[in-house]
């Protein structure tokens, strides 16, 4: 059996703030820049993933120059929080990922007005207004020309292609597309930054594979899976990772602006 490769240390030195990164996608994140020898802030939004997150900073290539930090990026406090540990840990903060996120379905046609204020408010707190106040927050910090520091956030196919009862999480999702469009204008020549998005279809993350078969949506998710084009599976966490960590590279300064679909050709923009 070949021996397998070291990864090439090209973001050593660097430090990345990934949210949401106790499970899933972002743990994912976290462990591929980190493989890629950056530094890592791992956020978490509440005590009970402290232990999750825990773990996740020891599988890291860089544990011992990383961080957990608790924050709900659903509050209007936790951005900052967040931002002022990465500050007083670091200093700085190279590369920004938002992809801390909450899906929830909401049939309009049977909710009623409080169920739907409800979804809204927990769902836009988060994916939205959260996204926007991390970078906010987090702005101060970034490091500026000549570094080539990174913004990139995690957004979702189901902006363009959207499963029945989803409209509130596309939207936000579709807020992230604005919010990616925006900050590539208005940011980069003030904060040697470039801002991106990656738009993922269905991922095979731990909670997906442990619904799978259960109720209508996860039907759902069943058929876009066979009728894949690349392959008739769910993407893996690491198949997102990798994305966002090119983006994240030297080679990648002159990709600005762009939302990037890995869906394996299951939605195509």
């Amino acid at each position: 059996m070949a021996s397998q490769q070291p990864v090439a240390q090209t973001l050593a030195g660097k430090v990345a703030l990934v949210s949401g990164s106790s499970s899933g996608i972002g743990a994912a994140i976290a462990r591929e820049l980190s493989s890629r020898g950056a530094s890592i802030i791992i956020n978490y939004p509440f005590a009970s993933e402290g232990a999750p997150a825990r773990a996740v900073l020891q599988s890291l290539a860089t544990s011992s120059q990383s961080i957990t930090v608790e924050a709900d990026l659903a509050t209007l406090e936790g951005p900052r929080r967040l931002a002022t540990a990465a500050s007083e840990r670091f200093g700085r903060v190279d590369i920004l990922v938002n992809n801390a996120g909450h899906s929830s379905f909401c049939d309009l046609s049977q909710s009623s007005d409080a169920e739907v204020q409800q979804v809204w408010a927990k769902t836009v707190n988060l994916n939205g207004r959260g996204t926007l106040l991390l970078t906010h927050a987090v702005l101060p910090i970034l490091a500026g020309p000549p570094s080539g520091s990174r913004i990139v956030n995690v957004g979702s196919s189901t902006s363009r292609d959207p499963d029945p009862h989803m409209s509130i999480y596309a939207g936000t999702k579709g807020m992230i597309e604005g919010f990616t469009r925006c900050w590539a204008r208005d940011l980069p020549r003030t904060y040697g930054c470039t801002v991106n998005a990656v738009a993922p279809g269905p991922v095979g993350t731990e909670a997906l594979l442990a619904a799978e078969g259960e109720g209508g949506f996860m039907r759902t998710l069943q058929a876009r899976k066979e009728q894949t084009p690349v392959a008739p599976r769910y993407a893996t966490p690491k198949e997102i990772a990798w994305v966002v960590a090119a983006l994240c590279e030297e080679g990648a300064s002159w990709v600005n602006g762009a939302i990037i679909p890995v869906t394996g050709g299951g939605t195509l923009w």
